[in-house]
């Protein structure tokens, strides 16, 4: 097994400090990455679009959005499910886009997934001891012998009993076997975890417990995870840093804290208004705050246009409640306010929205003040670059 060499919150500092540039040290990069999908004959959908992420080691970044957001698509191209069309996708500075199936089966000692159904990815015919023991057995690193002893650490590990090697997967509740699904990614030392919906199918309780040791493990082992899911609360739970995808397309990316308590882009604060409140009349006046600011809008945000959004403009245009004619004729570029990344016109001054740089709030909630001092877009850094090499 692997020994953690950087803490979690060490590690979480570390990744947010950069995306690509930090490729030297980080565990998993992703650059550019656009995933195609043929629909017809001659017609194909873009499910990702110009992606790009770094995962440090030891540290948890979550990929949230709604469904066909494309966070899965992303985590099917890194386990070589989903061929990249363009882009990179580099595990410890080596690519691994377009690996032989041989090379791949190497890279699956350190990368492994956990799928959102552990059941279907548990063969119902063969005991958990015959189940984990069969990537140790393929590794070559292990006997017979050792391999039940490295078993029973494993189901120790991950709070199960140690007769549980003896039982078939149908036996288990479905925490029980997620918990399962856990411990054969790290029967063979995983250093990065891809969790695709790894708690949605699961009670709140249960959620909890299976969050709570993900943690554990990661302080222990210092495994990374890249984590997926459609729960905004979930994410701000676990992880380090969050990307917010829309269509395939970053929409915000920072350290997980500081997205969820003060977003920016108006889709982040849309998935942070559909978290419910455990509380009756508080639950009521967010709805009741909600809809008052959709009929003050005249933009229904909560559900898609069904439109295709242009590669010439803001995909989020169509729900946007701040939206203008730039959000539909000009794609945003990424601006940089404090950690946090955000793509959205809003945030850029050179941008020539209305309302760029301008109080802007949520559909419910406080509103930010976006300030000149803290706002460098790409645009007004390149006219700063350009202004000091003519000096």
């Amino acid at each position: 097994m692997s020994t953690p060499t950087t803490s979690r919150h060490d590690a979480g500092r570390a990744g947010a400090a950069g995306q690509a540039a930090d490729a030297p040290e980080a565990l998993l990069t992703i650059e550019g990455l656009a995933v195609d999908y043929r629909v017809r004959r001659r017609r194909t959908f873009r499910a990702v679009d110009g992606v790009s992420l770094s995962v440090a080691p030891g540290e948890t970044v979550g990929l949230v959005g709604e469904s066909g957001s494309g966070k899965s698509t992303i985590g099917r191209a890194v386990l070589g499910l989903a061929p990249a069309t363009e882009g990179s996708i580099r595990f410890e500075g080596h690519e691994i886009t377009g690996l032989s199936r041989r090379r791949r089966a190497e890279l699956a000692q350190d990368l492994q997934v956990v799928f959102q159904d552990p059941y279907s990815s548990l063969n119902p015919a063969m005991t958990i001891g015959q189940i984990l023991s069969e990537p140790l057995q393929a590794s070559g690193r292990h006997s017979a012998g050792e391999a039940r002893q490295v078993i029973g650490r494993l189901l120790a590990r991950v709070a199960l009993p140690a007769d549980a090697a003896d039982r078939y997967p149908g036996s288990f509740s479905g925490g029980q076997r997620q918990r399962i699904a856990i411990a054969r990614a790290l029967s063979i030392g995983a250093r990065l975890i891809v969790c695709d919906e790894s708690v949605s199918a699961l009670d709140v309780s249960t959620q909890a417990q299976i969050l709570l040791l993900l943690q554990e493990l990661q302080a222990e082992l210092g495994v990374a995870y890249l984590f997926i899911s459609h729960d905004i609360a979930v994410i701000n739970h676990l992880a380090d840093r969050v990307v917010v995808l829309y269509r395939g397309q970053v929409m915000e990316a920072g350290p997980a804290a500081q997205v969820c308590s003060a977003p920016l882009h108006p889709y982040t604060r849309v998935l942070l208004d559909a978290v419910p409140v455990p509380h009756p009349q508080l639950q009521r006046q967010k709805r009741e705050e909600r809809q008052l600011a959709r009929a003050g809008s005249g933009v229904d945000v909560r559900t898609d246009s069904g439109t295709d959004a242009g590669a010439d403009s803001c995909p989020f245009a169509s729900r946007c409640p701040f939206v203008a004619d730039v959000c539909r004729q000009q794609r945003p570029r990424t601006t940089q306010v404090d950690a946090v990344g955000v793509q959205c016109h809003l945030y850029d001054e050179t941008s020539g929205h209305p309302r760029a740089g301008i109080t802007v709030g949520p559909a419910s909630g406080p509103t930010f003040t976006p300030s000149e001092d803290r706002i460098t877009s790409d645009a007004a850094q390149d006219k700063r670059t350009h202004a000091d090499r003519t000096r």
